[in-house]
Formats: C-alpha cells, structure tokens, sequence
C-alpha cells in the first residue's frame, strides 16, 4: 500500500469535516438519509468506525485479531456519542480520523497482508472499508454531495463489492460511463443501464438521483454483505 492508496480516505476526512465543521447543534439533529438516524448519528459511526479500524489495524501489527467493537455494543455508543453538541462531535471526529491516519502511516509494506477479523480480510482491506463508509455515509448526511460526485473507480469498486448482493437475479449491469460491464448468473436475460454512480448507490440501497433503468421493475436486492 503507496502513499496514494491512501489518498482517497484522506480526501474523504477532509470532505467530511469541510461538510459538518461549520454546523450547528440543531442541524446535526436534523434526519439523515438513514432511516431513524440523525447526521449525529452518522457523523458518530464515522468517528468510530475509524477507531475500530485503527485498533485492529495497530492489533494485527503485533499478530492479534480483535473484534472491531470489543469494549460494547457499537449501537449504543453510537446513540451516546450522538447526544453531544456540535462543537464536541465535531472535534471527536477530527481526533478519530487524525489517529487513524497516524496508525496506517506507520504500517509496513509486508504488514498490509496482515489478517483482520473483518470479512476475513486483511488490513489493506480495511482501507477499502473506510473509503466505502466514507463515500456512503458523507451522501447520506444530505449536505450536498452526492452519488454524482462519486468517482468512476470508487463506482467500479463499489459495485464489485455489492454485487453479490443480486446473486441470482441473471442480469447484466451496463454502466454507460464505466468501461466493463458485469454479468449475474450463468445466462442473465436482463440488461440494468445508468451511470457507473447510479448502479452503485442503488446497490448501496440508498435514494438516487438518477435511478437505473432496466427490463421491467429492478431485482430486488439481497441481505446487505
């Protein structure tokens, strides 16, 4: 893992604070696009997710897996953390992602290959996780940026992850602006078309600018992976 494999969690924590260091209280209590949860309640997982992935990968550096939530149940430190103000929120993310970066920058090229106990990966896996939580969850706090911003190879990356999520469905996905297309089953019958950005924030499950357009009414979607 190079420097620039990092680049895009990077940019993605910078986004992230640009987008909520200048809020209010009030707006982070406002909903997301996560249904039952506020954009405290996003910016919170963001903020642990990176502590998560950071004491697993520091873990893993001395050869030992750990859950990424071993001190409790993840929900209700979310609930508690999303209670603060903005001021604190705010400044429990910088932390995080600040420790997160210090943590990967120290990582050795051969300790990149290092098992985690997440999805039975390893930690360069987890620097896929973050970009994906990143992306994902900065939509869903509905602050301006959108799947349309999403770029063609996070688009790609994505779908590759979540197309397990159609097994069974025998459909081709064609995105118009992505150069590859993806097949589903032995004989898919059924073409889904759109942007590269819309396939992928549809896989996502979550509301789309532009929807795909297929053969009748689109699959529906299996178990989140």
């Amino acid at each position: 893992m190079d420097e620039a494999g990092l680049d895009p969690v990077r940019e993605g924590h910078h986004r992230l604070l640009d987008l909520v260091s200048e809020l209010e209280t009030s707006d982070l209590r406002e909903p997301s696009g996560l249904p039952g949860w506020s954009r405290a309640h996003v910016v919170a997982h963001l903020a642990h997710n990176a502590i998560a992935l950071a004491n697993m990968t520091s873990a893993a550096g001395r050869g030992e897996l750990v859950d990424p939530y071993p001190d409790g149940d993840r929900d209700e430190a979310i609930e508690r953390d999303a209670a603060q103000d903005a001021i604190g929120l705010v400044q429990q993310t910088a932390t995080a992602h600040a420790q997160l970066e210090i943590v990967w920058d120290s990582v050795s090229e051969q300790d990149w290959q290092r098992p985690v106990r997440l999805r039975d990966g390893t930690v360069a896996g987890l620097v896929s996780c973050r970009w994906r939580e990143l992306e994902i969850h900065t939509v869903d706090l509905d602050l301006g940026h959108t799947e349309l911003e999403w770029s063609p190879e996070f688009c790609e990356h994505t779908i590759d992850f979540l197309l397990p999520r159609l097994e069974g469905s025998g459909v081709v996905l064609a995105p118009s602006d992505l150069e590859r297309t993806w097949e589903i089953g032995d004989s898919p019958t059924r073409k889904i078309e759109g942007s590269g950005a819309s396939l992928a924030c549809w896989l996502a499950g979550r509301t789309l600018q532009r929807l795909p357009s297929g053969d009748g009414p689109l699959p529906e979607l299996g178990p989140w992976p």
